[in-house]
């Protein structure tokens, strides 16, 4: 399978590995090799001793092979290693060894591993919830199994592609990939990779709310488990149709299906585990059953943070809120509430900070510096140039003409430099669509405009907005039309503001507006005149029965170093002012 990149089942590839490794020389190293990488893929994986027994055989070989330069079997054996760790819920750091690996694999120049290193990771990165970084990887992985002729691991990453969408949000064309795969392991008769995409596409039908379809297929997957006898991945499917019979209201169903699973299902089981105790959670939440909800919610919230299962965290931070505002334990909720916003916050800051990162290698002020000094460096040479050709009498005429004929060309290679460089500066720091500064220059310009208020005692203020429901105006009207929608936003916030502010797009619908010499008071007016105007705007004049909104969030200098802290305090303004219902403004 893993060679051909055909289906095998797991016991066929079983034997084959067997019968290879009995006819292998011991001489013969390069296909003992390939017989280590294969083995180390296809180790049994059914329980917590199985996986770390699996980790044990990639480590063994892989200090064996540690003093040699840099190999496929290396990489190959690192990707396995940190695929178990990633089962096991070890997934602290695993990242940062995939990335290592992966770079290597571009190294040697293979795609092969480049593709499998690069599907990994998109799979690890969308289960911690990185997903613009996942899509990427899985996207890439894609073209490279396509291109190479690798149907079987094309189909695989093409259901971890589903997935991400899915998580991401993108449930309809996640559904979408994964019927054509449904089809595609039928066709081939491939029914136990045709059961793991049934029930993908009982999850996403869970997405969408079609509860009783999504309960009709997780009851075909956990009817598969059985005939296989194989309980445990079972009783995962008992609990998927329990979630959604608490969707439906079906409360005495779904007890009994949880109970059945709490014979099963013990704390080593993981995400089984995690789940397990979130619905039960839920279960007694609806139940008005408050104590043994928060009871099975914390459980729930450990178990996840100890698989570093970060949307997890989230779900159930969420619902510990819920459950402790049901029970009138106010200062609990919120303390969950906090957390929850801590953590969803800090996410976005570290993907924030990586992708600062690419955009410091992309604009090297470094190299800009050098080139510079060279050209000053060049004009000074040429100075001391004419001052030698002066000095001699008998050339002065001549001098001056080729004086005149060199200041007109480097006159118009000036010009020239200066338009280029002002059309490149412009392209660098605007975004194509609204025309706005981009997130770059906000974070250039809102530092500069912090560090005057620092220095001169001057008030600084900013405003963070976003489009209320915007993806339903994509869904809706489309995506022309949501662009249209986001250059009228711009249009409006932009002829509100002073020459001094600055307004620009950081991303999708969200928007800051720069406020030097503004205090905390004028800037709560100027975002309330901002929501209101966007709020009166005759939106029938882009479409009929289009209505947009906007939320803002306000916040004001006090004594951050730089601008990142406060434009977190703006964004959980801006968090408050969506809770308080959107269309309205919040101060932090």
């Amino acid at each position: 399978m893993l060679e051909t990149g055909y289906f095998i089942s797991d016991e066929n590839n079983r034997e084959l590995l067997d019968k290879y490794k009995a006819i292998l020389a011991a001489d013969d190293v390069t296909r003992q090799k390939r017989y280590i990488r294969l083995n180390c893929w296809n180790l049994p994986e059914e329980t917590t001793e199985d996986i770390q027994a699996a980790i044990s055989y990639a480590d063994k070989y892989l200090q064996i092979f540690m003093h040699s330069s840099t190999s496929p079997v290396q990489i190959d054996l690192q990707y396995c290693k940190t695929w178990y760790l990633h089962i096991l819920g070890e997934n602290e750091g695993v990242v940062a060894q995939i990335d290592t690996a992966i770079k290597h694999a571009y190294q040697i120049e293979n795609p092969r591993l480049i593709a499998d290193g690069r599907s990994i990771r998109g799979s690890i990165l969308s289960y911690l919830g990185n997903f613009t970084d996942a899509l990427e990887d899985l996207i890439v992985a894609q073209n490279i199994y396509e291109s190479l002729n690798l149907p079987y691991q094309a189909n695989n990453n093409l259901a971890e592609l589903a997935n991400s969408y899915r998580r991401f949000g993108d449930v309809k064309t996640a559904l979408k990939y994964q019927i054509i795969l449904e089809q595609i392991y039928l066709k081939n008769k491939n029914f136990y990779d045709a059961n793991m995409i049934t029930n993908d596409i009982a999850l996403s039908l869970e997405k969408l709310e079609h509860y009783e379809e999504a309960i009709l297929r997780f009851q075909k997957v956990h009817d598969f488990w059985l005939a296989k006898d194989d309980p445990l991945n079972a009783v995962d499917a008992t609990i998927s149709i329990a979630a959604n019979l608490i969707s439906l209201g079906r409360l005495k169903e779904a007890a009994q299906l949880l109970l059945q699973a709490q014979q099963i299902v013990k704390p080593g089981n993981d995400d089984k585990y995690s789940y397990l105790n979130f619905f039960l959670a839920q279960l007694h939440y609806k139940q008005a059953n408050y104590e043994q909800a928060i009871k099975n919610i914390l459980i729930a919230e450990k178990s996840f943070e100890l698989s570093d299962h970060i949307r997890g965290v989230l779900d159930a931070l969420r619902l510990k809120s819920k459950i402790y505002e049901a029970s009138g334990h106010w200062p609990l909720a919120y303390q969950a509430l906090n957390a929850f916003i801590t953590t969803h916050f800090s996410i976005n800051e570290k993907v924030s900070a990586e992708r600062n990162a690419k955009m410091q290698t992309q604009f090297d002020t470094n190299k800009i510096k050098t080139e510079n000094e060279v050209l000053i460096q060049r004009a000074k040479d040429k100075e001391r140039q004419l001052e030698i050709l002066q000095s001699n009498e008998q050339m002065q005429v001549i001098i001056l003409i080729l004086v005149s004929i060199i200041l007109v060309i480097a006159l118009i290679f000036a010009y020239k430099q200066l338009k280029s460089k002002q059309q490149f500066k412009y392209l660098a720091c605007t975004d194509e669509l609204t025309k706005l500064v981009n997130r770059r220059e906000i974070y250039i310009q809102g530092n500069q405009f912090l560090n005057q208020a620092k220095e001169s005692a001057t008030p600084f203020s900013i405003i963070s907005f976003d489009a209320d429901h915007f993806k339903n105006v994509n869904d809706t009207f489309g995506h022309d039309m949501g662009d249209k929608v986001l250059t009228k936003i711009a249009l409006i916030s932009k002829s509100m503001m002073r020459d001094s502010d600055v307004v620009g797009r950081i991303g999708g619908e969200e928007f800051v507006v720069l406020l030097p010499n503004i205090d905390k008071t004028k800037a709560i007016e100027i975002a309330n005149r901002l929501v209101e105007n966007i709020a009166k705007y005759d939106w029938s004049t882009i479409s009929p029965n289009l209505q947009q909104t906007v939320s803002a969030g306000v916040a004001d200098y006090s004594d951050e170093e730089d601008l990142s802290p406060l434009l977190i305090k703006a964004d959980k303004a801006l968090y408050c002012a969506k809770s308080a219902g959107r269309n309205c403004v919040k101060v932090k």
